[in-house]
């Protein structure tokens, strides 16, 4: 079957559906339930959702009552009140509809390709806009360049067409908003009728932020993915049905976690090689290492390596494992993450530098996940050995759980994945012969890690970073069994959903 022949009158099924048409609100019909859709608000609760400059979902500035959700009028100031919302999940490709209606004169927004990190100051978060505003009463309906702030628009960038046959809003009632994104592509639709359609990571949409007020937000709107958000503007607006549909496919649509590479797994092949095996398995997430982006690396070149990793549509979520004796190695590291663009280091710190790892922690405000290596050495061989070491320090600093390694120094990892969660921030999955140091790395489900348990524990404490293959046999040719291994995962994926 030809997904890409069948997106077209999936597009239209998801945009021709107005408020009225659904038989009970926030729930999805057994059609929509069949064809993949899912709910991101289930009505009553605000489980998925959480603040974006808080770790958890605003005490105030926004309220539940009757199925729909409401942000509160607090005088039309940005975020100010409650505060704009997101979803705690990144999103990729997908059809999102939104259900909603604005009071007079009211603003708002709803957001995708969020990176929360971006602002942490004063105003909203920060992520291309399809604009929500009462334009008869909003004076931001007459900024911006001819209509590109009107309800509808890409705010601030391109403006709605609204010469298309059928063409409607309701002032007074629910409208239905969609965004359709596809890959580079990216639409919008109000209550039907498509009236933005433009790509991403052209030199025409660069053009257009260039002159736009993100000018000074580096690559804007170029991310591969990122969180989806309902915008507080300090005006009375409402929500419901929102529902979203994943277009990437992969069995691991819809999990909280990502399945990615991590870098070691080509240590004997260059970035070329690297990119066209994660594009044939179907995988967009890659822990860089520094023999495919050294650590001297120059502007130019990481921007030209970032690039290369785009046009395969695939995100350096991390760098690392990084050895760090010393504290000039240590700050080579966090520059050298910084300038890569990640707020991720995995990294193997000497048990003395913890303390000044941490300092570094809070100046650069990244994550840090220290990389357990089993039997091997003796510095860091399982999870509770990281636990034991970082457990008082900065909860920024935490473990890359190598589930692998774990088994060979006698541990469970499905244990300690539910024990130590709140302190994983990375995972390396792969297989291994036996619990104990003769025990040796083969291909997933080949081996005696219980992958449905583990796959299971994921789903239950809510981890959401990336599962990334650290795949170590036949590491001159290792393709047929890195392919194995993403199968097999995927499969006890689909199974166990």
């Amino acid at each position: 079957m030809n997904y890409h022949r069948l997106l077209p009158l999936l597009i239209l099924a998801a945009t021709s559906l107005s408020p009225a048409a659904y038989s009970q609100d926030n729930t999805l019909s057994p059609q929509e339930a069949a064809d993949g859709w899912q709910l991101l608000w289930d009505g009553h609760s605000t489980d998925g959702w959480r603040g974006a400059k808080q770790t958890t979902f605003p005490n105030h500035g926004w309220s539940i009552a009757d199925g729909v959700l409401r942000v509160h009028q607090s005088g039309g100031a940005e975020s100010t009140n409650g505060g704009d919302i997101i979803t705690r999940r990144k999103y990729r490709n997908f059809i999102l509809r939104v259900d909603f209606k604005i009071t007079k004169g009211a603003n708002s927004g709803v957001k995708y390709f969020v990176d929360p990190e971006l602002n942490r100051g004063e105003g909203s978060a920060i992520g291309c806009e399809y604009q929500l505003l009462d334009d008869l009463h909003h004076p931001d309906a007459q900024l911006g360049v001819k209509g590109n702030r009107t309800l509808g628009a890409l705010y601030d960038l391109i403006a709605p067409d609204r010469s298309a046959p059928g063409y409607r809003f309701d002032p007074e009632g629910f409208n239905t908003a969609t965004i359709v994104v596809e890959g580079r592509r990216v639409r919008h639709y109000l209550n039907g009728c498509k009236i933005v359609d433009y790509e991403r990571r052209t030199p025409t949409f660069n053009a257009l932020v260039a002159y736009s007020k993100y000018a000074g937000w580096p690559d804007f709107g170029n991310a591969a993915e990122g969180h989806i958000l309902l915008q507080d503007h300090g005006d009375e607006v409402f929500f419901k049905n929102i529902k979203i549909k994943e277009l990437n496919g992969a069995p691991d649509a819809g999990e909280p976690f990502r399945i990615g590479m991590a870098g070691y797994t080509f240590v004997r092949f260059d970035l070329d090689k690297t990119l066209e095996t994660l594009r044939a398995t179907d995988v967009h997430y890659l822990c860089i290492k520094d023999f495919h982006l050294p650590l001297n690396s120059t502007d130019e070149q990481i921007a030209a390596f970032h690039a290369r990793l785009a046009a395969s549509d695939v995100t350096g979520y991390a760098v690392g494992p990084i050895y760090m004796k010393t504290e000039a190695e240590a700050d080579r590291a966090f520059e050298y993450a910084r300038r890569a663009g990640v707020k991720l280091i995995v990294g193997v710190p000497n048990v003395e530098l913890l303390p000044y790892i941490e300092q570094k922690v809070k100046e650069y405000d990244f994550r840090y996940a220290i990389h357990l290596h089993g039997p091997d050495i003796a510095l860091y061989p399982d999870a509770d050995d990281v636990w034991n070491h970082t457990k008082d320090l900065d909860p920024r600093i935490g473990m890359c759980l190598d589930i692998g390694h774990d088994v060979r120094n006698g541990k469970d990892p499905v244990a300690d994945l539910r024990k130590y969660h709140s302190r994983i921030f990375d995972i390396h999955i792969k297989d291994v012969t036996a619990p104990t140091k003769a025990g040796y790395s083969l291909e997933i489900g080949r081996g005696v890690i219980d992958f449905p348990a583990f796959v299971r524990a994921l789903r239950d404490v809510g981890y959401s970073g990336v599962c990334s293959l650290e795949h170590e046999k036949d590491m001159n040719a290792p393709f047929a069994g890195i392919s194995e291994s993403i199968g097999y995962f995927r499969g006890v994926v689909a199974a166990t959903k």
